[in-house]
């Protein structure tokens, strides 16, 4: 039984959040011919001008919420980037109003297979990857979700199957989604500030598995395994060997001293084959190439797109490679899991410094598991709102103020030392001093490019 109705049986829908998700949700009902009530928790919503153009007559209630307009509705759609803990959104779960996300929409409108896939990291170059190889294979393919293209705007008669990353704040409020494989990559802590412990942060990963016909999961992480579905029904990626049955089809080993890719036991690709870098991106191989593997694809005519997939923005993205010394700006690490993954994958490429650039807002996380991988580090700059929790995880440390202070600082660092990197994971969110991820990897480049060209000046001149 569904947990939502068809939308069209509702008199009154809100939509609870303007960003662009929640423009997006708007956007689509009115397309459906039905339009909602919209509320923003900002006095001036960004995109209110956005909301105007769409239809200008669109009842619109700004700041904090309204107990008695949100209670005037009979279905809320609340955009992700809203807790659901929030007490007026309690109260109206508590008067029995229905709460969905965009998620449930797209599920009633939805004609293809989906493919979904979550993760604390890596989730949104799996996506990307699982995407490309499938249109490699010949499938016209719509990717959306938390990867920056909201769904109900890729929804399309003649898509032949969606892949979608989905956060866990989507999945706290999916409920409807019948989803053909779900890959849940990895889990660490993350949004703690959001969620009451480590458990209910899991939990909320695990619902992807809740209405998926197969799961992929992680054997490094046996946490993520799907708790009550066949193995039949599993299919595993992990670091040790592939096994020639379900669910551990997919797997690495070593041939000659270079890591090899494998399906079933027999390689598909050597890990110098690929773009991508790094023992975390050989794991987010196999996970996409298993789930082309659930549709039926064949793997062998997948790899010549495999081998040429550079990754995503800011994702490990090589900036230069300047004076020996290579700079990385990986700033979509926006978790400790994430910056491990990052400094282990690149530590055993770099002979001569490792330098770390962190800092930003953490979350609410626990630094002090953050240390092994602090420890493959050779100096720590730390910079932003838990600068100085970082710090005490190191004993050679750099504080700054901004990203232009960290990339002099950390030039200074490699300056005479070859065969260095230069590595932006910053381990924490952005919005301390950034718009988003993307901003502060945009400046972090710039601030990158402008310190080789004021050296390369004055070894010139």
């Amino acid at each position: 039984m569904s947990y939502l109705a068809a939308v069209h049986s509702y008199d009154v829908i809100g939509v609870v959040g303007l960003g662009q998700s929640g423009l997006s949700c708007v956007r689509f009902l009115l397309q459906q011919g039905i339009r909602p009530v919209v509320f923003d928790t900002r006095n001036e919503p960004p995109l209110a001008a956005a909301l105007a153009e769409l239809d200008q007559d669109l009842e619109l209630h700004c700041g904090e919420l309204d107990i008695g307009a949100l209670a005037g509705c009979d279905l809320l759609v609340v955009s992700p980037g809203l807790d659901l803990r929030r007490p007026a959104l309690q109260m109206i779960r508590d008067a029995g109003i229905p709460i969905v996300g965009d998620v449930d929409i797209f599920a009633q409108f939805v004609q293809a297979p989906v493919i979904a896939i979550t993760g604390s990291n890596g989730k949104s170059t799996v996506t990307q990857l699982t995407g490309e190889l499938l249109a490699a294979a010949g499938k016209n393919v719509a990717i959306g979700g938390n990867i920056g293209v909201p769904m109900l705007d890729i929804l399309a008669p003649e898509v032949d199957v969606y892949v979608l990353e989905l956060s866990s704040f989507q999945l706290d409020s999916m409920h409807d989604l019948e989803i053909s494989a779900a890959a849940l990559l990895n889990l660490s802590d993350d949004h703690l500030d959001r969620y009451h412990n480590r458990q209910a942060y899991a939990d909320a990963k695990h619902r992807i598995y809740s209405s998926a016909k197969l799961a992929v999961w992680n054997r490094d992480q046996r946490a993520t395994a799907p708790q009550q579905m066949p193995l039949t029904q599993q299919l595993s990626f992990g670091s040790d060997a592939a096994e020639s049955e379900l669910p551990g089809l997919f797997g690495l080993r070593q041939v000659d001293g270079q890591w090899q890719v494998c399906m079933a036991g027999e390689p598909c690709l050597a890990a110098d084959e690929l773009q991508l870098s790094g023992m975390h991106n050989l794991l987010n191989v196999q996970a996409a190439l298993a789930l082309v593997y659930s549709q039926g694809v064949a793997i062998t005519s997948v790899l010549p797109t495999l081998k040429s997939f550079k990754g995503l923005p800011h994702r490990g993205e090589l900036v230069a490679d300047h004076a020996g010394v290579r700079w990385f700006n990986d700033s979509k690490a926006t978790n400790i899991g994430a910056a491990e993954a990052a400094v282990y994958g690149l530590r055993p490429l770099v002979k001569g410094h490792l330098v770390l650039i962190a800092g930003g807002d953490g979350k609410g996380a626990d630094f002090r598991s953050f240390r092994g991988a602090l420890d493959q580090v050779d100096e720590l700059i730390v910079f932003g709102r838990d600068a100085e929790r970082l710090a005490q995880q190191h004993l050679q440390v750099t504080r700054v103020a901004n990203l232009s202070e960290a990339v002099d600082a950390a030039g200074a660092l490699t300056a005479n030392v070859r065969n260095s990197a230069v590595l932006l994971a910053p381990a924490c969110a952005s919005l301390d001093m950034f718009a988003n991820y993307q901003q502060r990897g945009e400046q972090f480049k710039q601030a990158v490019h402008n310190y080789i060209a004021a050296s390369t000046e004055v070894s010139h001149g």
